[in-house]
């Protein structure tokens, strides 16, 4: 059977951690795998190895903060590679990470996956600056070697054959477990203030400050919930007691998924007002859940949503746009319900967990070396 290693800059607790949420993942795609390893950063300065059936977490010295630092530490690769046997490579990046998984495929002449997850290989590829030029060279270095290039949906395949990256692309979307995302709201009537949310970190992308100042100047009634944490709370709470809104807008870093299903499922509109998105699950998880979303066209989004069929999708700079299109589904309660319902259909069709592991994991047990 085969042996897997995944390669991650993430950092993770060990798997008897708690709040281990990325595990359920793991278990599924470990599904069928004799050995599935992964290679990540630990949470402090020091080696960890654990082990829970078939799943092996190694993780390596954190060192920094940033994660380009697994540029260097990933070379442990190597090891383990030679001591556990490894017959197939899936790399999160194809940079950090997946720049070493390519060496070490042609080294142990061993097949290699890697993935796009986010929009920042996209805006490298049309930076002119030095460390962009040196990014695109390591990335390109990766394609060429990877025996498959995962993209999420069909908008992302574009934008990589637009970058002349044009063969061994697989897509394999994003996916959502409906076990978990198990409530679908019903309810599409407006009660009181406009209950609005969104889940995400709080970083610039995600553009959170401008969709509460948005909010604050264009709405007299709401009430605008963001789950996610990140390094602009403080900015974010600034803006909010200098302006009087603390009964109107509530910032979550973290809870249990059970109790998120429940809070996004009693709101009105789930709202990506993102500057950058690759393609977040969190939407599709909203899409599980039967909400009625307001996106921008940022990213790879269009490649899942469809403007006025399972959601609503605006200009990404557009504070107009997005007023114009929350009055647009509060004042149509048929159009609210109708993007919903065809957002759940999309997702059971399209997203379900179960099927969308199956097909990761015939993808990667599949590859072959080049000359194998």
């Amino acid at each position: 059977m085969a042996k897997l290693l995944h390669i991650s800059a993430n950092t993770y607790p060990p798997l008897t951690g708690r709040h281990h949420h990325t595990k359920n993942i793991w278990q599924a795609l470990a599904d069928g795998f004799e050995e599935y390893h992964i290679l990540a950063r630990s949470e402090n300065n020091a080696y960890s190895y654990s082990r829970e059936g078939n799943i092996h977490l190694h993780l390596v010295p954190r060192l920094t903060q940033r994660s380009k630092i697994f540029f260097l530490t990933s070379f442990w690769m190597f090891w383990l590679i030679k001591k556990y046997n490894i017959t197939h490579l899936l790399s999160q990046c194809p940079i950090v990470g997946g720049f070493t998984a390519a060496l070490a495929s042609k080294f142990f002449h061993i097949p290699l996956m890697v993935e796009i997850h986010g929009e920042e290989y996209f805006r490298l590829f049309q930076s002119k600056s030095f460390f962009a030029g040196i990014s695109t060279s390591l990335m390109r270095y990766t394609f060429k070697h990877a025996r498959k290039i995962r993209s999420l949906n069909e908008a992302m395949t574009q934008k990589l054959i637009q970058n002349k990256i044009t063969e061994n692309i697989v897509l394999i979307p994003n996916r959502v477990n409906l076990a978990i995302f198990n409530k679908q709201k019903n309810d599409f009537a407006l009660k009181g203030p406009l209950k609005i949310i969104s889940v995400g970190r709080f970083v610039w992308e995600k553009n959170y400050l401008n969709l509460i100042k948005c909010l604050h100047t264009n709405l007299a009634d709401f009430h605008l919930t963001l789950v996610g944490g990140g390094k602009l709370k403080h900015e974010y709470e600034r803006y909010i007691h200098e302006n009087n809104l603390d009964q109107k807008v509530c910032l979550i870093e973290w809870m249990e998924q059970n109790d998120l299903v429940d809070l996004i499922v009693s709101s009105d509109l789930y709202v990506q007002y993102s500057l950058s998105e690759g393609m977040p699950r969190t939407i599709i998880e909203a899409m599980a859940l039967q909400m009625p979303i307001i996106s921008t066209d940022v990213g790879s989004i269009l490649g899942v949503l469809a403007h006025r069929c399972n959601a609503i999708v605006i200009d990404s700079e557009s504070c107009d746009a997005l007023v114009y299109a929350i009055k647009a589904l509060t004042q149509d309660a048929l159009l609210r319900e109708s993007i919903a319902k065809q957002a759940y259909r999309d997702v059971v069709e399209k997203y379900e967990w179960n099927s969308v592991f199956e097909m990761y994991r015939n993808e990667i047990v599949s590859m072959r070396y080049e000359h194998s």
